[in-house]
């Protein structure tokens, strides 16, 4: 019996994905099923899949309607009976002894989530950057292979861990009930950002246990399109409505981090001046929803340098937030 689903949310990726399933079926953890979902992709992709489940029966080749990313995570994560799972996007691959090295650590450890480091690769050259998956501009270091817990109050330090799904275990009853927004990017992050509230303790290594192909056209981290503020509102609303009292240290801290900061550095470059003034209302409100939790985020404000921290003092204070957002849209 299975022990871990690999998850593989799929729509027009029929160039990468044989390089991906690869990867999967060539694990030296043996125990896995990999679910193959197309969603509603209309190129090449679900022949591909079923060439592979021919010959490897652990890989399940599902269809279903167009939802976007999130719907093929709320799928998958309410089907699976494995303890644990991994997502893999298409274009992405593991190394050869990943899902060994974080399905012993999972349980070696008794912890509920298992982070990794990853390498950034490029569709134009060779070359291979480690990415240690930590932020720099953190007060943070978290250790290799160290216990952090609820329980003595260091489970917040995966708040500033890089959320998006590479070279993560989780455990999946403690993500059966996390509602994601259909037809929006960045759910990635909100699975990672309710799932640390759902859970008690994490442990992070420092190997590098998946490659992520950066320059793909249409990947969200290098998309500049206003869509992406209706998105980030979306996924936004979604986890506060899913973490409003959080017993985590730093959670308002990393929404603050990883999505108001940045869509307002996407907002600076919007050029033209209606989307810019709409596109900003919508950052505004995501704001003042937040501001709720100025209390917390300025308690634990030690993690950032004392100008950023100042920064986002302003920007939670209804009055001093409200003068700059209007000249903003001027």
């Amino acid at each position: 019996m299975a022990k871990v689903s690999i998850i593989v949310p799929i729509y027009n990726v029929e160039k990468y994905l044989p390089k991906c399933l690869d990867s999967l079926i060539n694990q030296t953890f043996k125990d896995i099923e990999v679910w193959a979902i197309s969603d509603g992709s209309p190129d090449n992709s679900v022949s591909i899949i079923k060439e592979y489940a021919e010959k490897d029966n652990r890989i399940k080749c599902i269809e279903k309607e167009n939802g976007g990313y999130g719907s093929v995570l709320e799928y998958a994560i309410q089907n699976i009976t494995t303890e644990y799972f991994l997502i893999c996007d298409p274009d992405d691959w593991l190394a050869e002894g990943a899902i060994e090295t974080l399905y012993n650590l999972a349980t070696k450890n008794n912890a509920d989530l298992v982070v990794g480091a990853k390498y950034l690769v490029y569709n134009d050259n060779d070359e291979e950057v480690y990415d240690s998956s930590q932020y720099e501009n953190v007060n943070l270091k978290i250790e290799n292979e160290k216990i952090y817990s609820l329980e003595n109050n260091m489970l917040g330090n995966a708040c500033f861990l890089t959320p998006s799904p590479h070279s993560k275990l989780y455990k999946t009853e403690l993500a059966k009930n996390i509602k994601f927004p259909y037809h929006v990017s960045y759910t990635d992050f909100l699975l990672y950002t309710v799932y640390i509230n759902n859970c008690n303790s994490f442990i992070y290594t420092n190997k590098a246990l998946s490659y992520y192909l950066v320059d793909r056209p249409g990947n969200t981290m290098t998309d500049t399109n206003p869509r992406i503020f209706d998105y980030q509102y979306a996924v936004f609303n979604s986890i506060l409505d899913q973490v409003k009292e959080s017993k985590i240290k730093y959670m308002y801290s990393h929404i603050l981090f990883h999505q108001i900061r940045y869509v307002m550095n996407i907002l600076k470059n919007v050029k033209d001046e209606k989307v810019k003034k709409d596109k900003a209302k919508e950052v505004y409100q995501m704001l003042k929803r937040l501001q709720k939790y100025r209390r917390f985020i300025n308690k634990e404000a030690d993690i950032f340098d004392k100008r950023v921290a100042q920064y986002d003092k302003l920007l939670l204070n209804p009055l001093t937030s409200k003068i700059f957002f209007n000249r903003f849209i001027r």
